[in-house]
């Protein structure tokens, strides 16, 4: 494995993520119509259609790829590509397992996020690599859109819920 992200491979793999994501509305156009996802799956609101998913994934993509690669690139950053690689995936499978339990009607999903806030004290789950898991493995089931604006609110909460428990074990490191 190349021991840093490089642009070559940003480009190659939002290419990948471009070419996926416009051949699933392509599919979705040619066998009866682009499909549209409602917030809170209510379908009094308005309709999110897939196309502008696949306009704005891309962008994401690249963006939240640009964030890992200047992290890792940072020498002084203990973060290796294989760690990014493994992050993105353990995220991509969570979110894969979320998609299939809300696609076959399994009440787990609520578990499991509460499971990821409580892993957010200890853990830097709002790093990109983790977002970027996310939202491509809940973007089939869930449209782009809805994943990316989630996965960024919930990284945000992630982000406030680690830094508040480092807070919390260096009082405990001061007080013994």
């Amino acid at each position: 494995m190349p021991k840093n992200l490089t642009k070559n491979h940003r480009i190659l793999v939002t290419l990948i993520v471009t070419l996926l994501v416009w051949g699933h509305v392509l599919w979705d156009h040619l066998h009866g119509g682009i499909p549209a996802h409602y917030l809170f799956h209510n379908k009094d609101m308005p309709g999110i259609p897939n196309w502008m998913g696949a306009l704005m994934l891309p962008f994401f993509t690249w963006f939240l790829l640009y964030r890992i690669q200047k992290r890792t690139n940072d020498p002084h950053a203990p973060n290796s590509l294989s760690k990014v690689v493994l992050r993105f995936l353990a995220a991509f499978v969570v979110a894969i397992i979320i998609s299939v339990c809300f696609m076959k009607g399994i009440e787990i999903p609520t578990f499991v996020l509460l499971s990821i806030l409580g892993m957010g004290l200890f853990f830097p789950l709002y790093f990109s690599e983790f977002l970027l898991g996310w939202v491509l493995g809940s973007a089939f089931t869930f449209g782009a859109v809805i994943p990316m604006g989630f996965g960024s609110i919930f990284a945000l909460v992630c982000f406030g819920l680690f830094v508040l428990g480092r807070f919390v074990l260096g009082l405990f490191k001061a007080t013994t």
